[in-house]
């Protein structure tokens, strides 16, 4: 860690009066995030202080502070209604769940999920089961009604236009800028479908990444509920089976998914959420990374397959 990390890190830990905590560092990316030991307990330490030239502020329409409440208040549900293990907050010697910090940077200790994540892993084998663990992400998200983020037509827009100033900037060229708004098109026309019918919509995780998710003794946990908020079955879907580069194990995930929750998810859904996920990102970080040849390099092969294949799945 920096020595402006540790610095953070001690200070957090300071509200929790642990004695001699271990610390290992995990990753900074939108966190600063840590695995602590002590008092013969494992927790997570996350730090919401964002590496520089990481943003979300697209999807932060509110106080950054008001969705991490948010997000705790909804551990704290799913702690009480979830079939797999969670990361329940744990309160400071206040009795707060967070730590405001120097210069107003929130801090939050959760308990620790043992396991392994699957990042790294040939997670074929896992498909029908990922499907399964998102509907029971959303089953279990049933009645909370706190503070998160809204995948909706706002958002949508929000995206087209950050993505007209990436091609301002030209850090995309003005055919991609065209080809993603389109397809961010099709989604309003999707979204539009699916608001007509029942029980189409739910909270769901939209970050289900191999990274966030722990293969545990007694099945798969999501953890990092950061991203989470208000949108659509077919989303949670459609982001996850993405996962995957096989069309026969994204189809795993969607049928995993129909068979656990009941409801009914089409394939040409899957697919375009899938790809939002991939609109996401772009518009989410294409300052950040615009300049990396690994990023255009997979600008123009998303724009040779992915957008193009979406035509190809009957509606």
């Amino acid at each position: 860690m920096t020595e402006r990390e540790t610095q953070m890190v001690q200070e957090a830990l300071q509200y929790y009066g642990f004695e001699k905590p271990e610390i290992s560092f995990i990753r900074h990316n939108e966190n600063i995030t840590c695995k602590v030991t002590a008092n013969g307990n494992d927790y997570v330490l996350r730090i919401h202080d964002p590496v520089e030239g990481f943003s979300l502020k697209l999807f932060e329409q509110g106080s950054s502070e008001n969705l991490i409440r948010g997000e705790i208040e909804l551990l704290l549900h799913l702690s009480k209604t979830a079939p797999f293990p969670i990361q329940k907050p744990v309160p400071n010697r206040r009795g707060e769940y967070i730590s405001i910090l120097s210069f107003g940077v929130p801090a939050q200790l959760l308990q620790w999920v043992e396991g392994k994540t699957l990042f790294g892993e040939d997670i074929t084998q896992y498909a029908g089961e990922l499907g399964t663990l998102a509907a029971q992400i959303n089953s279990a998200s049933e009645g909370f009604e706190g503070e998160r983020i809204s995948y909706s037509y706002s958002l949508v827009r929000r995206m087209k236009s950050e993505l007209a100033v990436a091609g301002e900037k030209r850090h995309l060229t003005q055919q991609q800028v065209l080809m993603c708004s389109d397809v961010l098109t099709e989604i309003e026309h999707i979204m539009e479908e699916l608001d007509r019918q029942p029980n189409s919509k739910c909270l769901i995780h939209a970050d289900l990444s191999t990274e966030n998710i722990i293969k545990t003794s007694t099945g798969l946990a999501p953890i990092d509920f950061s991203l989470s908020g208000y949108g659509y079955r077919a989303q949670e879907c459609g982001m996850l089976a993405f996962n995957y580069e096989n069309e026969e194990d994204r189809e795993a995930v969607r049928i995993g998914y129909e068979k656990a929750s009941g409801v009914e998810v089409k394939q040409y859904h899957v697919r375009a959420f899938g790809i939002f996920s991939f609109l996401a990102f772009i518009a989410a970080q294409h300052d950040r990374y615009w300049t990396e040849a690994w990023f255009q390099d997979s600008l123009l092969r998303w724009a040779d397959t992915l957008f193009k294949d979406l035509g190809t799945v009957e509606k």
